[in-house]
């Protein structure tokens, strides 16, 4: 009879895993970008596909298996690579159910809640769009999975010690689940864990082994090296993100409030509000079962809250996934409790799913978001024929580069990225894509150099000297390469950069750029190349100000128009975008 039971409830498990993990997928599916998103979409696409070095922290594991990801044949390789997001995403769903029902979890409480992490805002995010937060899902749960039997059974540390040294290979914010799990083993072990340490210890540093590929593929010479991590000490400064850490732990303190409140709707949504209480009722359930464990878990999720309020970037959700993921296990023990006391009405509970999925849809669906592709082809339509374009806007610079290393379209522009010549490794990139870029330039690169490197040492004692040089370098880039058509993404008023650099040439839009000239001629072009489309669904602040520029270039473009007395291309500049589907989220001002 007992085998017979167990049989009956083994088939209702894997039931289960096979109703939850192709559930969340399919969403993930239907819902997913079509094409190129903003972002790090781009660049994390062409990384994988051409195993380039990717930004800070690398992301070695996830370079390796999204290059097998993107050999697949099948569509673009973006859509590939956001496939890759989709099926990480699931499997990390799929691992947390495993582990509620390690925790001896009702089926309900475990299918619930792993399908409230499937459909949160964090996961669901990342999962529709080429990201690596997928994979830090999986590695988080797996970390989980082996601290509850290490906590629990009394074995298991030697494969949790591993899977702490490969959640760091992909993104910094499971640093901080890593502790947490340190925290339960060492409440659950106390001084006996002392012996095993140096077994433990190794297999922690073998698992931080991917980062040599950096190393390896670094010096191979990748088309696109960010870091350029040839050394150990450069491959320290990629690995800690040194790059971003001016954005960590800097803000002023009502920033900080005010991403706090935005996380907690992030984490409040995430448990559909309903779960709220049922979270903390549930960790108060765990403390008294399994001390250990809830303990880790609590860190984890506190550590990783303070961390992401006190990080000033825009696209911090999947920031929050560690601390998440946590409280989803602690609501899912609050769950079972309420599941043994309602009985067959616990069954209920299933209502949450639709909820959250109606709750989320509208801000998480990618459905026919074209948003990135649109305006990098926009811009580069824009553009003459082997055009040099100096940007200072990622989002812009991260999708012309897949398109142009991967897709290869408009090869023949040069688009640099002024923020990225502030490293000594984009000059070796250029050096690369654009040779003939460089060796004009050779001057002005060896006396910015010998300032860089002192910069990126830290032992940089002339600020005015070394952003002189800064701007003769850009300047080069344009005035010794006359027969290249110049453009800018920027107008004059758009910083201390843009208000030195050829301060005497004038700037007149054209298209989505602003051409570098020296006489007063507007050149005429036809807006009616450009396609503009807008998401289906919710626009989020970063789309936003994507969608934005459309009518910022409308307004300079009319205003120069009027200025040199062309009110016909002018009224049919303003008829034209009126009826463009942007116009009706920022229309145009009343015409004078």
């Amino acid at each position: 009879m007992t085998g017979s039971r167990a049989a009956t409830t083994n088939r209702t498990v894997r039931l289960l895993v096979w109703l939850v993990v192709p559930a969340v997928f399919i969403v993930y599916v239907i819902t997913m970008s079509p094409t190129v998103g903003l972002i790090d979409s781009g660049e994390i696409s062409a990384g994988a596909y051409l195993m380039n070095i990717l930004h800070p922290t690398g992301y070695p594991l996830y370079t390796m298996l999204g290059r097998l990801a993107t050999m697949v044949p099948l569509a673009a390789v973006t859509n590939r690579a956001a496939l890759l997001s989709a099926l990480l995403a699931a499997a990390g769903v799929g691992l947390f159910l495993r582990l509620a029902l390690r925790l001896k979890l009702s089926r309900t409480a475990a299918g619930v809640s792993a399908m409230l992490l499937g459909l949160s805002i964090p996961v669901w995010g990342v999962a529709v769009d080429v990201e690596v937060h997928s994979l830090t899902l999986v590695l988080l749960a797996l970390l989980w999975l082996a601290a509850a039997r290490a906590e629990s059974a009394g074995d298991g540390l030697l494969p949790l010690a591993y899977v702490c040294g490969l959640c760091l290979t992909n993104h910094m914010s499971a640093l901080w689940a890593v502790i947490g799990a340190g925290v339960c083993v060492a409440l659950a072990y106390r001084t006996a864990i002392i012996r095993p340490l140096p077994v433990l210890w190794l297999a922690f540093v073998a698992a931080l082994s991917p980062y040599l590929v950096l190393m390896v593929r670094a010096k191979a010479g990748p088309y696109f090296p960010w870091g350029d991590p040839v050394s150990l000490e450069r491959l320290w400064w990629h690995v800690t993100g040194k790059q971003y850490q001016v954005w960590m732990f800097s803000l002023p303190f009502g920033e900080v409030l005010k991403n706090a409140g935005r996380g907690f709707v992030i984490v409040g949504r995430g448990l559909t509000w309903v779960l709220v209480p049922a979270a903390a009722y549930g960790f108060v359930r765990l403390v008294r079962r399994r001390r250990a464990l809830a303990a880790g878990l609590a860190v984890s999720a506190v550590l990783t809250f303070g961390y992401a309020v006190n990080y000033g970037i825009p696209d911090i959700e999947a920031y929050y996934v560690p601390c998440l993921l946590a409280l989803l296990v602690f609501a899912a023990v609050g769950i079972d409790r309420l599941s043994a006391r309602t009985g067959r009405w616990q069954h209920l509970l299933w209502v949450l799913v639709p909820a959250a999925l109606l709750l989320n849809f509208r801000t998480v669906s990618r459905q026919g978001d074209y948003v990135a592709y649109d305006h990098a082809m926009n811009t580069l339509q824009s553009a003459a024929p082997n055009a040099t374009v100096i940007t200072d806007w990622w989002d812009l610079y991260s999708v012309v580069l897949y398109l142009g290393q991967v897709e290869h379209v408009r090869a023949d522009v040069c688009m640099v990225d002024k923020e990225l010549l502030r490293r000594s490794w984009y000059l070796k990139y250029l050096r690369r894509a654009y040779p003939w870029l460089v060796e004009r330039s050779t001057p002005e690169i060896e006396q910015y150099t010998y300032y860089l490197n002192q910069f990126e040492h830290g032992r940089l004692r002339d600020n005015a000297a070394i952003q002189r040089c800064f701007i003769a370098l850009l300047e080069s880039f344009i005035v010794r390469n006359p027969e290249r058509p110049a453009y800018t993404t920027f107008d004059a008023d758009a910083g201390v950069d843009a208000r030195q650099l050829l301060p005497r040439a004038r700037r007149v839009p054209v298209g989505l750029l602003f051409e570098l000239s020296a006489d007063t001629v507007l050149p005429r072009f036809d807006y009616t190349k450009l396609r503009i489309r807008v998401p289906r669904y919710d626009v989020d602040e970063r789309t936003s100000v994507c969608l934005q520029r459309y009518r910022f270039f409308i307004l300079r473009r009319a205003n120069e128009l009027a200025l040199r007395g062309r009110p016909a291309e002018r009224d049919a500049l303003f008829d034209w975008y009126a009826a463009q589907p942007v116009a009706w989220l920022f229309p145009l001002p009343p015409r004078r």
